[in-house]
């Protein structure tokens, strides 16, 4: 099965913006080309319109040559409109050419590599000479042939420089728009915020609060009913599963008790029978680790229903610690020990339970140590809480196995030996006992010379 792409964008806010912006400023972009296509077709009808009227006029034949200067100047006042503010090219020219005597009057600005055909072709053209672009027209009255030239590159120019302010404005309102889809965007993922919000409140401890459809918008009904639904079959499963642990706990505590009180009878009178001695001691040993087995299953069961109650006393971890030291002194004498504390560390929470705690921790250190390695146990401050560390020189843990540490019944390959007394609960019960007490435990640093794990509770 072919895995799902991820998408190149993951926000879903920022998707919906770039695509209801981008879809506005496609359509804005569209009509601003259009009305300058637009724009210029108009322009350039506009004055193919005004070319053909003056061009129809009654003055071009019947006038005298001292007039055609003032025509002529009249011609560049009347297209002055289609040119540039502040220029000073002349926008029109004009020539007339007398068949029998030839040109009359010529433009002081027509280009000399403007060459029109005199023809008596009445329909406007476009040429070049000087550079720019000319539309032309001519028109015949007798003997006199007119023609009128009109500069459209200076008109192009100016249409140019309005399209150009048209389209910073457009730029403005595309940022606009997308500032406004950006906007809109986060007031409709507001529902699916506040539907997060109360989903992120609930826990597994108490699975009991539900989603009201009522507070959310109609489109979320279905899904706000969907995962209050999975919340029922979750909250059923979850009681189950911790009922079943805590009544199969505390049924296996009479049976083992009595198994471990028949035996330790049993062991007193072997009299002088060695092996029966040993086989009555080896399954001693093996009940009262089951009986191990079942007080923290019995106590994991208990915080997994929320019912971990712990009765908080003020205490100091300083003598605690120190306690824990000399037990590493006894159970590795032959591994350094460095032991950093401040004067006083004082909490509040239950004693016996902390001890639990931190005996694991020393346990783990001495069990999955290097043999001649060394073991540190420091306390220090850190904001409002105590931050506590257990370290030991070790080969490392493999990272496919860091994220299991904690996980019941686990323990690392390494681990999967008799001979190393544990069943894989009592990380995992030391980091209940640690949040019940308003705190938590984690593997701090796990390098391929040392691991390290932190405890840190509430400072009092």
């Amino acid at each position: 099965m072919t895995p799902a792409r991820r998408p190149f964008i993951r926000s879903f806010r920022l998707r919906v913006a770039l695509t209801t912006g981008g879809l506005a400023i496609t359509v804005v972009a569209l009509l601003f080309l259009v009305a300058s296509l637009t724009l210029l077709n108009r322009r350039a009808a506009i004055i193919d319109r005004i070319m053909s009227a003056q061009l129809a006029g009654p003055g071009f034949g019947a006038s005298p040559v001292p007039l055609w200067p003032a025509i002529d100047a009249h011609l560049n006042a009347s297209f002055s409109g289609f040119a540039p503010e502040g220029s000073n090219e002349r926008y029109a020219i004009l020539r007339a050419v007398d068949l029998q005597r030839g040109v009359v009057y010529q433009s002081p600005n027509w280009p000399s590599s403007l060459l029109v055909p005199e023809t008596d072709d009445s329909e406007l053209r476009s040429y070049y000479g000087g550079g720019s672009q000319w539309r032309i027209g001519q028109v015949r009255r007798g003997t006199m042939l007119v023609q009128l030239g009109v500069n459209t590159t200076l008109s192009e120019a100016q249409l140019f420089v309005s399209v150009r302010r048209f389209g910073l404005f457009v730029l403005v309102l595309c940022v606009l728009v997308f500032g406004v889809a950006w906007y809109l965007a986060g007031r409709a993922m507001r529902p699916i915020e506040h539907l997060t919000g109360v989903m992120e409140r609930i826990r597994a401890s108490d699975m009991r609060q539900r989603v009201s459809a009522d507070e959310e918008v109609l489109e979320f009904e279905r899904l706000v009913t969907v995962f209050n639904d999975m919340l029922d079959r979750l909250d059923r499963s979850f009681q189950q599963s911790a009922r079943f642990s805590g009544d199969a706990a505390h049924e296996l505590r009479t049976p083992v008790s009595i198994l471990q009180g028949e035996l330790e009878r049993a062991f007193e009178r072997a009299g002088n029978d060695p092996e029966l001695e040993q086989a009555l001691a080896d399954m001693l040993d093996e009940v009262r680790r089951l009986d191990n087995v079942v007080r923290k299953l019995l106590m994991l069961s208990r915080a997994d229903a929320g019912q971990l109650q712990i009765p908080m006393q003020p205490l100091d971890l300083v003598p605690m610690l120190r306690e824990l030291a000399d037990d590493l002194d006894m159970m590795a004498p032959d591994r350094p020990l460095r032991l950093d504390l401040p004067p006083r560390m004082e909490t509040e929470g239950d004693a016996d339970l902390l001890r639990q705690v931190l005996q694991n921790l020393a346990s783990n250190a001495v069990k999955y140590g290097l043999p001649q390695g060394w073991i540190a146990v420091q306390g220090r401050r850190s904001g409002d809480s105590w931050q506590i560390e257990v370290a030991n020189a070790s080969a490392g843990i493999a990272f496919e196995q860091r994220e299991r540490l904690f996980d019941r019944f686990y323990r690392a390959d390494h681990a999967y030996n008799r001979r190393v007394s544990g069943v894989g609960l009592g990380l995992a019960l030391a980091r209940e006992i640690a949040r019940a007490h308003g705190g938590e435990l984690r593997l701090a640093e796990c390098t391929p010379a040392q691991v390290s794990f932190s405890l840190i509770l509430p400072a009092d």
